[in-house]
Formats: structure tokens, sequence, C-alpha cells
């Protein structure tokens, strides 16, 4: 992939909301008031946007073909902001992943692997940053970060476009059936697989539902309250503001019926992820590609919040006192391996996002970073930022680790599995495959390896090969103890380390082992 052109260098950068190019002159004729804040005497603001379950191979500057229209990324870029190639993120979906980048630890060092509620293991990022003077807010359309998890330790605002309590919350349809036998039981799932249209009816109540959940979620609202909060705060004091939007969470309510898709394709397109992993023969029903082009939409329509994000910054000079960090938390899968959307397996379409990093005004970093990189460098960059430092260098790392466990030199981890959500639904079901199974990948140099902990196997591919649609070579026994030694042997031992330290309570409440029990599972 051809480098972007390089930074512009001296004076304002371009504007980057659309229009002709111009320059923001200073107020009073370049004198400084009393009420304006000294910006060379502080931090850099800081703005970390998470566009969540977007993937690499979408988006075009992060390799993607066929790639949805970015705009406002795109001119990010051409602006002179970092594009990383290789980027990995630290698990398969939100929870974990989050706590992983507000910690700078991965999930065997951290443990939040699913829902249990209480404060994080380690200071977060936003609590550091708010100790040392920075005005923190956190404004999100993903309900998980508002919830209790800790994920939301350390922020001065917080601003959600709903509170939930539980699953159940999110619609009359959830209070209703949410926790009853019916959706999950073993009895409708053999009845599915036997006819498989049974589960069109299904649809037709959830589909709708969720539909409504995610428009209920994906206003204007993120954008608005950010404006409100950083024009309306006090300027003297450096900001750090986390976004998430979740646009590009399914479902996709594009798809319709002008997509030139029959009506059974398009009905079992709003078929959820549950029976389309516990029923993997559904899979071959979905038209998979048209699913995609409503994705990629999706992308788009998340872009341009991106810019909305940026307009008050730029409007008010602030835009080039600012870090600017744009990635994801997790990709999203389209049955590649089997896989569907998130919270399963560790397929490329999951764990490799884009990334892209604006920098402020005096901080010269690398165009473009080639070398396999987690997420979980997130947390220095943003405090090595704070303390006047350029947040990484030509490989992506921070000046230092500020949690040791966070990394080991030359290997990149990836998490996934098994798969969860709040009902614990798929714990018991088909754990005779890969993607219910805990997983872990490493990257490094031109390899990948997948360890799977059920089984003990290590697969390994080579790049530049495309792991999702490509064979693995299996390890011998023999190659598998060595390469679980020396390649996996850091991650699991933090998670050893974390064990002996905190205990291994059982993490799923009573209520939801009983409810589990209900359906038939052990």
């Amino acid at each position: 992939m051809p480098s972007p052109p390089s930074r512009p260098r001296g004076g304002r950068r371009g504007a980057l909301i659309g229009g002709p190019t111009r320059t923001l002159a200073p107020r009073n004729g370049g004198i400084r008031t009393s009420n304006e804040p000294d910006q060379s005497r502080r931090g850099p603001n800081l703005l970390f946007v998470i566009l969540d379950a977007v993937r690499s191979q979408s988006v075009r500057w992060s390799g993607g073909e066929p790639a949805a229209e970015t705009p406002v990324l795109d001119r990010l870029v051409s602006d002179g902001a970092t594009v990383f190639d290789r980027m990995v993120a630290p698990a398969n979906w939100t929870i974990p992943a989050h706590m992983s980048f507000f910690t700078g630890t991965y999930p065997s060092a951290h443990g939040l692997r699913t829902f249990v509620k209480g404060p994080p293991p380690f200071e977060t990022l936003a609590s550091w940053l708010n100790r040392r003077g920075y005005a923190t807010g956190l404004f999100t359309e993903q309900l998980h970060l508002v919830s209790g998890y800790g994920l939301e330790e350390g922020f001065e605002v917080r601003q959600a476009t709903r509170i939930m309590q539980s699953n159940d919350d999110r619609s009359s349809l959830h209070r209703l059936f949410g926790r009853r036998k019916l959706l999950y039981a073993r009895s409708l799932r053999e009845t599915i697989r036997a006819i498989p249209p049974v589960v069109l009816p299904v649809n037709a109540l959830n589909y709708r539902s969720e539909v409504a959940f995610k428009r209920e979620r994906t206003t204007e609202f993120v954008p608005r309250a950010f404006r409100e909060w950083v024009t309306g705060r006090d300027r003297h004091r450096p900001f750090f503001a986390f976004v998430n939007l979740v646009n590009c969470h399914e479902p996709y309510p594009e798809l319709d019926g002008r997509d030139g898709a029959g009506f059974f394709p398009r009905w079992f397109s709003r078929t959820a992820r549950y029976y389309l992993l516990a029923i993997p023969e559904l899979q071959q029903h979905v038209p998979w590609a048209l699913l995609e082009r409503a994705y990629r939409e999706a992308i788009r329509q998340a872009d341009a919040k991106v810019g909305q994000l940026l307009e008050p910054l730029e409007e008010s000079g602030e835009l080039d006192h600012t870090l600017v960090v744009v990635t994801s938390d997790h990709g999203q899968s389209f049955g590649e391996q089997g896989n569907v959307y998130h919270g399963c397996g560790a397929t490329e379409s999951i764990s490799r996002v884009p990334c892209l990093v604006r920098p402020p005004e005096g901080i010269d970093l690398p165009r473009r970073v080639e070398p396999w990189v987690s997420l979980t460098e997130l947390s220095g960059w943003f405090r090595a930022a704070a303390g006047g430092k350029a947040p990484f260098d030509a490989t992506g790392r921070a000046p230092f680790p500020f949690v040791p466990q966070s990394r080991e030199a030359g290997v990149v981890y990836f998490e996934g599995g098994p798969a969860s959500d709040q009902n614990r639904s798929l714990r018991g079901v088909r754990l005779d495959l890969a993607w219910n199974h805990r997983l872990i990948a490493a990257y490094r140099n031109e390899e990948k390896l997948l360890l799977d902990l059920a089984t003990g196997t290590i697969d390994r591919w080579e790049f530049p090969g495309d792991p999702d649609s490509s064979a693995p070579t299996r390890l011998t026994p023999a190659e598998a103890v060595t390469a679980r030694q020396e390649v996996f042997g850091p991650y699991e031992h933090w998670e050893s380390e974390r064990r002996a330290a905190r205990g291994s309570a059982p993490v799923v409440e009573a209520e939801l082992d009983e409810q589990m029990r209900s359906w038939g599972y052990e």
C-alpha cells in the first residue's frame, strides 16, 4: 500500500470538515487575553474515538477492499495522521477490550471478560489524567461503558444515550422473554435446525426490537453532548474525551427490499447472532455480501459523526492542540471461518482494526507504522502525550509501558472467546466448535499462532496470506509445547499472577447459573 502524502510543515493545517481549506487566525491580533489558556504550558487535549465494531479490511486507508466511504477520516490521513498497518485489538468484544484500553493490560492481566460489576482492577487512564489536571468526559452510544463494570471510572462527565441496568431493559421484548426458556430452549434450536424457516417468525420479533434499540442510541445525542461540554468547559484545563459510536454494530436496518435480495434471504439476514452460531447450518441462507454492503454504509455514517466531533475543535482553534486517536474496539465478521459479527472466535475480521493518530502541532510522528501493534499501547500513548512526549516511536510503542504486563517485546496478543452475551445464552451451546473456546492469537514477525485452550492445539499461518481464507498448519505436539512456553508463556503467566493476587472466584452470578441449568446446560 503506498504511503500517504507527507504532512504539511509550518502554519495551520487544512480544515477537516469539508469546504475549502482555511486558516484560523488568532483572536485579538494574536495578543493572548487573560481568559485564553497558554497552550505551550500545558499538555495537549486528548480525543479518543472508538468506532465500535469496525474492521480494518473495510477501511480503504487500512488496506480494505471493498471499502467504506470515509471522507472525514481520509482527510485526517491526508492531513498527516499516522496510519497503522497491523493494529490488533486485545479482545473480541466490548467490555474486555475497553478495560485493556483504559488500563494498558491484556484480558489475562485485568481479568474482566464478562458482565461483572465493580471497580477496575488497575487505575484507569481517565483517573490518571484527571489527577494531573485534565477535564475528563465520556460520551457513549455503547451502554456497557456506563453500566458499572469499572469502565467509567475517572470520568468527571458521563453522557450516554440511555442507562441500562440489565439486558432486560433493552425493550419490551427482552422484558417479556429475555430470561424465559423459550428463546434459548434446546427444543427450539433443534426445530430450527430441521426446518430453517422456523427462525423467521423469531426474527420478526427480535429484529424489529433490536433495530429500534439501535436507532434510539445512534442519534445526534453524543456529538451534541460533546460539543456542549467541550465548548462550555474551563479552557484553562486540557481535556481528555472518550467517545464510542455504535453505528457499525449489528443489526443493519439499511438492508431492505431495494437491495435486490429476495424475501427469504432478506429475512434470514435478520437472524440473531445466537441462532447463527448455535445452528451453523443457517449461515448458508444469509446474504453476507448484502450485509457487508449495509455495514459499509454504517461506517460512512460513523465517519460523518467523527466530523461532527471535530467541528467545535476546529471552530475554536483547539484542533491543532489536540491529539486525535480514531480506532475500533474489535472488528466484525460476516461468516469468515464460521464467525458471526463479534464476541466469538479469533479470525482476522475480528482481531484486526483500523487506527489513525493525528498529532497536535509540534509533535512529529511517523506517517505509517508497519510492525504489529496492540491497542493496549493506547494508555501509554495518551499518558506520554500528556507529559509532553511523542506518544509512540516508529514501532508504535509508547516511550515506556505504564503497566508492566501490557506487552511482551515482539509479540502481540488477541483473546477470542468464549462467546458471551448478557444472558450467557451461548455459554453451554456448541462447545464442539472452536469459536466457543477460549482462543489466544499471537502475532509476531510474519506469522500468526492460535492457541486453543480447550484442546491445547496450536495452529499457524504465514503472512502475507489471509488466515480467514486459508487453512493453517497444525503444530506437532512437541512444537506446540515449545510454542506455548516461548510465545504464549507471558500471556498465561499474567493470568496466573492475577489469580494468585485476587483469587479465582466464579464470575457468573448465582441467578444466571440457575438460569443456565434451567435451559439444560451444565
